[in-house]
């Protein structure tokens, strides 16, 4: 017994906080229905879209992302998906969301889109200098790839 409640301790520790990151999703999707109201509508009203209102992807994570990398540098989003979590990298040098499969994303001006395979953008050899990129739920065999290319990165998949 004394064990399980040392686990429980430890568990509740490192527990994940969904209220905290419920109120970044909501909050996200609110910034985007008011001031990108067309390109919100247009993203999420496409076919087979599996993200909405309730649930606009895992941005909380990105959120703290955006307030310690440097705005100076650009961020590289393998798995970017519908890319609204490029909002909070709008001040960045650029950001460029790579992904495949999903024809409307999220968009700003300082975004950058590539549609194709990790294996294929890293094919182009992109710089790595004050570049920061992040695999989002990508599987281990690509995220591999992309921690070898690049010196700064994170990589985190949902349970």
């Amino acid at each position: 017994m004394e064990k399980i409640d040392t686990i429980l301790k430890k568990s509740s520790e490192i527990d994940y906080d969904h209220e905290t990151a419920q109120k970044i999703n909501d909050n996200l999707v609110i910034e985007l229905y008011k001031k990108y109201p067309k390109m919100f509508k247009e993203v999420l009203k496409q076919s087979n879209c599996d993200i909405d209102g309730t649930f606009i992807g895992f941005v909380d994570t990105y959120y703290y992302l955006s307030k310690i990398i440097p705005r100076s540098w650009t961020v590289v989003d393998f798995g970017c998906a519908y890319n609204p979590q490029s909002y909070y990298f709008r001040e960045h040098k650029a950001f460029i969301g790579v992904d495949f499969e999903i024809k409307k994303k999220f968009h700003f001006e300082n975004t950058d889109l590539f549609e194709g395979r990790i294996a294929d953008y890293l094919k182009q050899q992109p710089p790595t200098n004050k570049v920061f990129a992040i695999c989002n739920n990508v599987p281990s065999s690509d995220s591999r790839l992309v921690r070898r290319y690049y010196p700064n990165c994170f990589v985190y998949y949902t349970a």
